[in-house]
């Protein structure tokens, strides 16, 4: 038996006890009269008996549950004799059967069968059988076949017996579902995967839909299961190619069985004629038939009807057996761990009132010293009315006795020698129960580390389940392109799983509709006349690296600007200081897109920063790479788990941060000659290699650092590779549960959660990759100090025609701490600013009367009062002449309309505080 069936023996043993108390029953059935429907359910018994045998590796039993299925197949016609001696041998498989599974059951396997069969009898009864009637056995014809009852039944008023069937197994359905799903996504995999699919898998994925179904009590889909199962099995033992039909066959059957599982869940639909011609088409491939496909019939649209509300649907994961088992060992381990402290604790316990005691006896030695000598009146009555009454004191007996005579002192000292002493072997006490209860902590904490890690483990899903949808997708479009999918079976969270699903189809419908060419277009390059798209996924560490490719034409970096200019995301002075790597990340901005039309898929922006939000709130960062021509290439670089992680803490200023513990490449303690000062920027040196560094006080608008101190770094690893933040102090490492942030702060870049330290404080975790690209723009760097205070007593002067701009964006910028002051066009604003120059910034238009904005332009820097005045222009002409002629006359920067009231405040913020141009 196989490690991978061996893991399943229970739920194998569970179907087989079941199939076998069934046809137990059906024998009986046929003993008390001839029943046509016992032997047909008998037949299908045993077929599932066999092939569920044969799957977890015990073919005697296998063997044997053919032997009852090729007798009853033919439906033998037997006069009543002979029908009794059939009946005696089909009691006898059954016996062994029984004796097999018991066998399997105590872990001795299944043992000697066809030895048992024979030993009672069975083989000669056979063969006498075979010899009185030896046609009557005769195998069906294959048309024969594909009339039996592999062509399932199905019932009226299907939709509601499924629902209803839904309803009444709402727990069991909570995990019956996902599996049928789960196996559903491997047959499709395999069948998709065309030579290179593996057929055993797929009929072991078909034999377990069918299995399951049939043991939870869903007929309809273990019956349609069976025709799957059967076209299957016959593609395995070599009876039939897995062929063209066969395929389209098997594929359109896994859709039924969704559509199944969506009925029951409520969804609406028409299923009986779905069931009965594609059951009949499985069962005709067979019997070797090659039935040409059927389209179903057009029908008349009808209204659609609200859809049924259906009870919340739990989810859940399929847990490996071996993995609960490691699980309860280690709560095993925290158990006796937990009474190890307990016992710790009660010897703590034992000290302390150990303590308590020389507390108390210190007190009393103290409160009759106190007596003696502070109070001596009252103890020299005392002793007074002592000595009256007995004549002679006590001490004046000892005297005559010549015993040693100890006054007060003595008896302090020796109390205060002894409590010495007690302390003292308090203190030892405590000191090791401490150090047992550090030991135990420690212990506790690796437990607890093993138990995270275990639990993470068993709440992660193979990455395949995320494809399905995907080969869905792909399906829809055969003929214009080619997916790939591979690292399917790496395993993910189930949570970041689900995260995932929207960004990888918003992104191969991206690469769809913007990278891969039309066929001519492709075919003229040089390159295949289909288009390929590939989604990858490989395990990293702790990080899950998804990449989806194409090989189109790439981003046309150019394109992006122009349409980030036109819409007024980003000014066209701040365009052309980006890189080109800094650009592709601007198809992220919602609302851009480099479309040339819109339809029902694409042009309308909102996919890519559905892509980027999505990622962000996975604590995950995005990279892209495109080359023109080549193709592009998005990486989502997502964590395995968003549950629980360590960080590591640090200090900047008065602000606490942490970094993921499996983003930080080393940690630093640099003299300041150690880092490099190079004209691109300061650098430290890893493993080789320059890496950029980024202190991070200016991020929340500190001073940066002084004195002659060491400079502490962390090295980050992000997508990309490496890059250097600098800190005031690094902290402790803990290990923490992490919260997503809210939509106000999602927006962050470099903000990846949030978390609360075992202090209490909330401290925000830092995202590598947004860190890196907010320093390639510096102007997204936290607000430069001074910013504020320039904007409260900035004058700005707003040039424009339009009356309702300049009320607008009048309004706007008052809004921003801006005092403005409008003109109507170019000559109003000269007239002025001749009679008042004293303003730090002046926004115009272009076209305006009288004098239009390049005219003023030119006019104000020709003017030595106004010539160092910074001039931005606004204007709904965003072509790249409007541009290259506003900044030839001396413009600081451009913004087309409308333009995006944040960075307009913000950049004009810059420009009055002396930023760079």
């Amino acid at each position: 038996m196989t490690a991978h069936s061996a893991d399943l023996l229970g739920a194998y043993l569970l179907e087989s006890w079941q199939n076998l108390t069934q046809l137990e029953s059906r024998l009986n059935e046929l003993r008390a009269g001839h029943d046509p429907g016992a032997v047909d359910a008998l037949v299908v018994l045993y077929h599932r008996m066999r092939g569920s045998a044969a799957l977890y590796g015990f073919p005697q039993m296998s063997s044997l549950s053919a032997l009852g299925e090729r007798l009853l197949e033919p439906r033998p016609e037997l006069p009543e004799g002979l029908r009794q001696q059939l009946l005696d041998v089909l009691g006898s498989v059954a016996v062994c059967l029984r004796g097999a599974l018991e066998g399997v059951a105590s872990g001795q396997g299944e043992g000697e069968v066809g030895l048992t069969f024979a030993q009672i009898g069975g083989t000669r009864r056979l063969q006498d059988l075979l010899a009185a009637q030896p046609t009557a056995f005769r195998a069906p014809s294959a048309p024969e076949r594909a009339k039996g009852p592999e062509v399932p039944a199905i019932p009226a008023g299907l939709e509601a017996t499924l629902r209803a069937f839904r309803e009444g197994q709402s727990d069991l359905w909570g995990y019956f579902a996902p599996e049928v799903r789960e196996h559903l996504g491997a047959l499709r995999a395999g069948l998709e995967a065309g030579e290179a699919g593996d057929v055993t898998e797929m009929f072991r994925a078909a034999h377990t839909i069918k299995g399951s179904a049939y043991m939870v009590g869903f007929e309809v889909l273990g019956d349609f299961g069976h025709g799957l199962e059967n076209l299957l099995s016959a593609v395995r033992d070599g009876e039939r190619a897995l062929d063209a039909p066969a395929r389209q066959a098997l594929l359109e059957a896994t859709s039924v069985v969704e559509r199944l599982l969506r009925a029951a869940e409520g969804e609406p639909d028409n299923l009986k004629p779905v069931l009965a011609r594609v059951g009949a088409r499985l069962a005709a491939l067979v019997g070797g038939e090659v039935p040409e496909p059927e389209a179903p019939a057009p029908q008349a649209p009808e209204p659609e009807a609200p859809r049924p509300v259906t009870p919340e649907r739990r989810a859940s994961v399929r847990v490996d057996p071996g993995r609960l088992d490691g699980l309860m060992d280690l709560v095993g381990e925290l158990v006796v761990s937990r009474a190890r402290l307990g016992q710790t604790l009660s010897g703590l316990a034992g000290l302390a009132q150990a303590m308590a005691d020389s507390h108390a006896r210190i007190g009393r030695a103290v409160r009759d010293f106190e007596e003696r000598y502070l109070n001596p009146d009252m103890v020299r009555a005392g002793e007074d009315s002592a000595t009256s009454r007995a004549g002679a004191s006590v001490g004046e007996l000892f005297d005559e006795l010549e015993f040693d005579a100890y006054d007060d002192l003595n008896i302090l000292a020796r109390a205060v020698t002894e409590l010495a002493a007690d302390f003292g072997e308090v203190r030892s006490g405590f000191g090791a129960g401490l150090g047992s209860l550090r030991d135990e902590n420690e212990r506790l904490g690796k437990l607890l580390r093993r138990l995270r890690q275990e639990v993470a483990r068993t709440s992660r899903v193979p990455f395949g389940q995320a494809t399905t949808r995907l080969r869905r997708w792909a399906r829809e479009r055969e003929g214009l392109l080619h997916l790939i999918t591979e690292g399917e079976r790496v395993e993910v969270e189930a949570g970041v799983l689900q995260g995932l699903a929207d960004p990888l189809l918003h992104l191969v419908t991206n690469a769809a509709h913007h990278g891969l060419e039309p066929a001519e277009e492709r075919v003229r390059a040089g390159k295949p006349a289909l288009g390929t798209l590939r989604v990858r996924a490989v395990a990293r560490g702790h990080h899950l690296d998804v990449e989806v490719s194409d090989d189109g034409r790439g981003i046309d970096v150019a394109a992006v600007r122009e349409r980030a200019l036109a819409r007024g995301l980003r000014s066209a002075a701040e365009l052309q200081a980006m890189s080109d790597e800094a650009a592709l990340h601007l198809i992220l901005l919602p609302g851009l897109s480099t479309a040339r039309e819109v339809t029902a898929e694409a042009g309308r922006g909102v996919g890519m920063d559905v892509v980027a939000s999505n990622v962000r709130r996975l604590g995950g960062e995005l990279l892209i790479r495109s080359r023109p021509g080549e193709g592009t290439t998005f990486t989502l670089r997502v964590p395995l788990t968003v549950r629980v992680a360590e960080i590591v803490l640090a200090r900047v200023g008065p602000q606490t941060v942490a970094f993921a513990t499996n983003s930080v490449a080393a940690l630093r303690e640099l003299d300041p000659e150690e880092v490099l000062d190079t004209p691109a920027g300061e650098r430290v040196l890893y493993e080789g290699q320059r890496v950029s560094l980024h202190p991070l006080r200016p991020l929340w608008g500190l001073p940066e650092g002084d004195g002659p101190g060491p400079r502490r770094v962390a090295v980050l690893s992000t997508a990309s590779g490496f890059t250097a933040v600098e800190v005031d102090e690094f902290l402790d490492i803990e290990e923490v549960s992490l919260r997503p942030l809210e939509p106000l702060l999602a927006s962050l870049p470099f903000l990846a959660g949030a978390t609360v330290t075992s202090g209490g404080e909330v401290v925000p975790l830092l995202d590598p990759g947004g860190l890196e690209r907010l320093a390639g723009e510096p102007r997204l760097w936290a607000p430069r100090t001074g910013t504020e205070a320039a904007r409260e007593q900035a004058r700005l002067l707003l040039v424009d025609d339009s009356v309702s701009v300049r009320r607008v964006v009048g309004r706007m910028l008052e809004r921003g701490g801006y005092r403005v002051v409008t003109a109507a066009d170019g000559q109003a604003a000269l007239e002025l600013l001749t009679q008042d120059p004293a303003f730090d910034l002046i926004l115009s238009d272009l076209e305006m009367p009288r004098m239009n904005g390049y005219e003023l332009i030119e006019a104000l820097r020709a003017r030595p009062v106004t010539a160092g005045t910074p001039v931005v222009v606004m204007t709904t002409r965003a072509g790249e002449k409007h541009q290259r002629l506003a900044f030839a006359l001396g413009a600081t920067d451009y913004f087309s309309k409308p333009v995006d009231e944040t960075l307009l405040l913000r950049r004009l913020g810059q420009l009055c505080a002396g930023g760079a141009p």
